[in-house]
């Protein structure tokens, strides 16, 4: 699958990497002439957009050419979380043209799984485990490529972690022999994008542009496709809630426990389990979530949602409308804010703590005080 004829898959990294550093970028190499024009064209204007940290850059290549091979894969990614399962039941369950369904999954190791190294490749083993038997009842196979791109992307040198969408888009392209469409899944919904996108710039990428920025990354013979994006997330929730593929394989944890199992309680777990409560499908998955844990800490989660951002969640307030127009009744803010004020001001006084004191002594009165 690897296409080892043109650089295609070695142009967005290094790409951020020199826009970042205020280094013009020569590849020495051939590349796709569509993939080079929507880089110097567009991409650029729209990366300086997002971050002030970002300049233009001269872009320089040996020549263009095509990768070779009979690309006959359409692909999406495979995670078991809402986004990655609403593609595959739309893309694939739904789909009945063969020119648009999907055929193969593919599972990255990039950074979604965490910075560079042997704990992230770890977890990447334990999810693609759980995805492999999803994946196995579909009918479908699994690709895995693992990669040392986040080496680059995942760096302070770059800021943060922005980057590492191109590594997972330079992936793609780096199997040009064989893909020729591959559907992303998005996170955001168009309304998601449009109203919150300017407050994402310099910190999401994806919100800020994904809806413009994926279809760019193209080559004469490969096409990304964005998907996703005509739902807000508790709509997908609810649009796979029946899929017994979702009820016995979905996987959206940020803290996972067990081998890569959902904890129930974070942020991203209950954003998922919340809507399903709401329309009243929760016990049907009881084989994925600990709906004990979820229920000990379900007020907390539902004063998040209400209190939003003045309490640093991260919130979306498309899930409350979705709640509460499915009947399910929310805290107050007044509530809300009462029940979040005394964790909330305990993290503020240990980052003043930290700030003032230094890491050093605001370690080692952690000490004192655990004794």
């Amino acid at each position: 699958m690897l296409a080892d004829d043109v650089y295609d898959a070695f142009v967005l990294v290094p790409l951020y990497m020199a826009m970042y550093m205020k280094a013009d970028l020569y590849i020495h190499g051939k590349m796709s002439k569509r993939l080079y024009k929507n880089i110097v064209n567009y991409l650029q204007r729209i990366l300086c957009d997002f971050s002030p940290d970002l300049s233009r850059v001269n872009v320089s290549v040996d020549g263009f050419a095509e990768a070779s091979g009979e690309q006959t894969i359409i692909g999406t990614g495979i995670s078991c979380g809402v986004d990655s399962l609403t593609t595959i039941y739309d893309r694939y369950v739904m789909e009945d043209d063969p020119d648009y369904r999907v055929n193969g999954l593919f599972f990255f190791n990039y950074g979604s799984c965490g910075d560079y190294g042997e704990a992230a490749r770890r977890l990447w083993m334990e999810r693609y485990r759980l995805n492999k038997s999803a994946a196995d009842e579909l009918g479908l196979p699994v690709y895995l490529v693992d990669s040392n791109l986040h080496a680059f992307t995942h760096t302070k040198e770059l800021g943060g972690t922005q980057a590492g969408y191109f590594a997972n888009w330079s992936i793609i392209l780096g199997l040009g022999c064989a893909i020729k469409k591959y559907y992303t899944s998005s996170c955001y919904s168009y309304s998601q994008m449009m109203e919150f996108g300017r407050r994402k710039r310099g910190s999401d990428f994806a919100e800020y542009s994904e809806a413009y920025s994926v279809p760019l990354i193209r080559t004469e013979r490969l096409e990304l496709i964005i998907d996703g994006c005509q739902y807000e997330r508790s709509m997908k929730t609810e649009h796979i809630a029946d899929w017994e593929i979702a009820r016995k394989h979905l996987n959206v944890c940020v803290s996972p426990v067990k081998g890569a199992h959902n904890c129930s309680k974070c942020h991203k777990c209950m954003t998922t389990i919340m809507p399903l409560e709401a329309i009243g499908k929760l016990d049907n998955f009881a084989g994925v979530f600990d709906l004990e844990t979820y229920r000990r800490h379900a007020f907390r989660g539902k004063c998040e949602r209400v209190a939003g951002n003045f309490f640093e969640v991260d919130n979306d307030p498309s899930l409350a409308r979705f709640l509460t127009a499915h009947g399910m009744r929310l805290p107050s803010p007044v509530t809300a804010w009462l029940y979040l004020l005394p964790s909330r001001a305990s993290r503020l006084a240990k980052r003043l703590v930290r700030k003032i004191a230094g890491e050093n002594l605001y370690s080692r009165l952690k000490k004192i005080l655990r004794r």
